[in-house]
């Protein structure tokens, strides 16, 4: 089982304690028995990501697994839309793969949004599970670039009706990740695209019972 007890597929998140400075939130990039990993940018002058950064090879960091998700069963999954904003890949691409390798889904569909296109990473891994899995797709958009493979502009209602034309809300699950905002966004032109969020969320948190 991963350390802290997190699980990668529902996107649990990871808890680091920045002294003098109140926890950070990062979602797990890899997992492994009995440990994980975390993938973060590093921000000038930024106190969580430059502590991150200064931390050296056999030094010890304090962290804690906050809040647990479940996963969204309905009737049945048969395609899965992971929206992701920036480094919020981190989280997206792991959960995307993590459906894939259940084995279930007919279809997994990775939208990424970025600035600019080198904002983006983890090229080699995303083309491995492009060969591996003929059921996986990408859709790449560039809000301030223009380059050939990647949409321009930014995620709307239109892009969602057009990328995931012929689904259904009964068998299909989305989920964004990004800052608050953008992941309110993104469910509400989900919504507007015919997917609403009480029914098609892939991950939601559990029902406390009493």
């Amino acid at each position: 089982m991963p350390s802290l007890g997190c699980r990668i597929d529902c996107g649990d998140v990871v808890k680091v304690v920045i002294p003098e400075h109140k926890p950070k939130s990062y979602s797990m990039s890899a997992a492994r028995p009995g440990e994980f990993d975390i993938t973060f940018k590093v921000y000038p002058g930024g106190r969580c990501s430059g502590y991150l950064d200064s931390v050296k090879v056999g030094q010890n960091v304090l962290a804690f697994a906050k809040g647990k998700k479940e996963r969204n069963l309905g009737v049945g999954i048969t395609h899965v839309g992971v929206v992701a904003f920036g480094v919020g890949i981190t989280e997206g691409l792991p959960i995307a793969e993590a459906e894939l390798l259940r084995g279930g889904a007919e279809r997994v569909h990775l939208v990424w949004a970025a600035r600019t296109h080198e904002d983006m990473f983890w090229h080699e891994q995303i083309d491995a599970l492009l060969r591996e899995h003929a059921k996986f797709a990408i859709t790449r958009i560039l809000s301030r670039e223009d380059r050939e493979g990647c949409l321009r502009g930014r995620v709307n209602t239109e892009l969602f009706r057009e990328l995931f034309h012929g689904w259904v809300p009964q068998t299909s699950r989305f989920l964004a990740v990004g800052t608050k905002q953008m992941m309110s966004q993104a469910y509400d032109m989900l919504e507007a695209a015919g997917f609403p969020f009480t029914q098609c969320a892939l991950l939601t948190k559990p029902h406390k019972s009493g």
